[in-house]
C-alpha cells in the first residue's frame, strides 16, 4: 500500500507548542504511520488554511495536543478541534477518533473532550499510549469495514491516483478510484465505471492547461501553489441504508490565481434492487412541490439556528436571506446522501452562507419525510411498516 492509500492521521496543536510536539511526530512516523503535521507537509506558497482543512477532512484519526496555548487562546487549533468534533457524529460510538494529549496539567479540559480517554505528556509511556491507541483504532476500522461489507454483501476498495504538471499555470490532480463488487447485486461494477468516468473527465479537463498557457499572467518566479490548478476528490466509501447506497466525494479545488480555494461535493445515490441511480432528490417524492416546502422549512430552520463565535463580533448567525436564496429550488438540493437516520443535504461554501463559515451538512430525519416518499423508495429504505430496518 502506497503512502497515499494509507489512513491519514492529523496532528492538531498550537504553533507555540511546535518544539514539544515534533518528537511525537517523529515517533509516529518511525512506527510507519501516515502522519500529517503542517510544519512538515505544507510547501512554500501553499494556502495553509486550504491545506489544513483538506488534510483534516481526509484524516481518519486526530491527535489533539492540549496546552495553555491551545485552550486559552482563540486560534486555528480551536477550529481544527471543532471540525473534528463535528465529525465524531459520523463515527461509531466506541470508535477512537480524537486522541487528546495533555501537555500542561494546569489546563481545564474542554467539555466536549471530557468523555474521551486522555493521554498525559507527564507519563513516561505517553508516546507508547498514543501509538497503541492509534494502532488499535486503525485495526478496528479495518475490521469494521470488513464486517460492513460482509453484512451488506457489497465490497469495495479505494485506490489513490495522483498526477501533476508544472506550468503557467500547471495542475495537480489527486482522486480516489472506488472499485465496487457484489455477487448479490448485479451490475455493481457499472457504478465504479460511472464514477471513474467523472474522475477521469476531471483529470482530462485539468490537462487542457497544457495548451492554454498564460505566461503574461503567471511566471516561474511565483510560488508553485499560486500558479497551479488543484483538484482533489476523496471519499470514505459507500454508506448503505436498507437497499439504498450513497457515495459522497468531497472536492477541494483551487484555480491558479484565485483569491482562495473552495470545497464542494459530488454525490451518487442508487437503489440496489434494481440497481438504478437516483439522479435528483425530487424523484423520490410523490408530490415534488409539497415535499420541497417541507425540506426547505426543515433545512432553513436548522441553518438559521447555527451559531458561530467571531473574535470581534461575538456570536454570529448565518444570513437569513442567503439561506433562503440557497434553498429556493430542487437544484439547491443536488448533493445528498442517504444515511441511517435521515438524508444528508450537503451545501458547499457560498451556497447558503459566506465563505468564512465553510460548508454545511444538514441531516433531514426520515420521520419528517417518510409520508411524502414514493412507495418503492420507502420500501428500499426499509421505512415501510413490516419491513425490517
Amino acid at each position: 500500500m502506497s503512502e497515499l492509500d494509507q489512513p491519514l492521521i492529523f496532528i492538531s496543536y498550537a504553533s507555540p507548542d511546535k518544539p514539544r510536539v515534533l518528537p511525537y511526530f517523529d515517533a509516529l512516523e518511525k512506527e510507519g504511520l501516515n502522519v500529517w503535521m503542517d510544519c512538515h507537509k505544507l510547501k512554500a506558497g501553499q494556502n495553509w488554511d486550504f491545506e489544513i482543512k483538506r488534510a483534516l477532512e481526509k484524516s481518519c484519526l486526530v491527535v489533539a495536543f492540549l496546552s495553555e496555548n491551545s485552550i486559552k487562546r482563540r486560534g486555528y487549533v480551536q477550529r481544527e478541534l471543532k471540525i473534528a468534533l463535528d465529525q465524531i457524529s459520523e463515527k461509531l460510538y466506541d470508535d477512537i477518533y480524537i486522541v487528546p494529549v495533555v501537555l500542561d496539567d494546569s489546563i481545564e479540559i474542554p467539555a466536549e473532550l471530557k468523555s474521551l480517554h486522555m493521554v498525559f505528556a507527564r507519563d513516561s509511556d505517553c508516546t507508547s499510549q498514543i501509538i497503541n491507541s492509534l494502532t488499535f483504532q486503525l485495526n478496528r476500522l479495518g475490521i469494521e469495514m470488513q464486517k460492513a461489507q460482509r453484512r451488506e454483501e457489497v465490497y469495495w476498495t479505494l485506490t489513490t491516483r495522483r498526477e501533476s504538471w508544472d506550468g503557467l499555470p500547471g495542475y495537480e490532480v489527486e482522486f480516489q478510484d472506488i472499485e465496487l463488487k457484489s455477487e448479490r447485486y448485479a451490475g455493481m461494477p457499472d457504478i465504479s465505471v460511472l464514477i471513474k468516468a467523472w474522475l477521469v473527465g476531471a483529470l482530462l479537463s485539468n490537462r487542457e492547461v497544457k495548451f492554454e498557457q498564460l505566461p503574461e499572467i503567471f511566471n516561474y518566479g511565483q510560488d508553485r501553489f499560486l500558479r497551479t490548478n488543484t483538484f482533489d476528490a476523496h471519499t470514505s466509501g459507500p454508506s448503505i441504508k436498507g437497499g439504498v447506497m450513497s457515495i459522497v466525494y468531497t472536492i477541494y479545488h483551487y484555480g491558479a490565481g484565485a483569491a482562495h480555494p473552495n470545497t464542494y461535493y459530488h454525490t451518487y445515490s442508487l437503489t440496489l434492487e434494481p440497481l438504478l441511480q437516483i439522479k435528483g432528490l425530487e424523484n423520490i417524492f410523490v408530490d415534488e412541490k409539497a415535499s420541497l416546502k417541507v425540506l426547505q422549512q426543515y433545512v432553513r430552520d436548522q441553518l438559521k439556528s447555527l451559531k458561530y463565535e467571531g473574535a470581534e463580533y461575538g456570536e454570529l448567525h448565518l444570513d437569513a436571506d442567503w439561506i433562503e436564496q440557497g434553498t429556493e429550488s430542487w437544484s439547491n438540493f443536488s448533493s445528498f446522501a442517504f444515511k441511517e437516520a435521515g438524508i444528508d443535504i450537503l451545501f458547499a461554501p457560498y451556497h447558503v452562507s459566506a465563505y468564512v463559515f465553510g460548508g454545511h451538512v444538514i441531516n433531514v430525519p426520515y420521520s419528517a419525510i417518510t409520508h411524502l416518499l414514493k412507495t418503492h423508495y420507502r420500501s428500499a429504505l426499509r421505512l415501510s411498516e413490516g419491513i425490517p430496518g
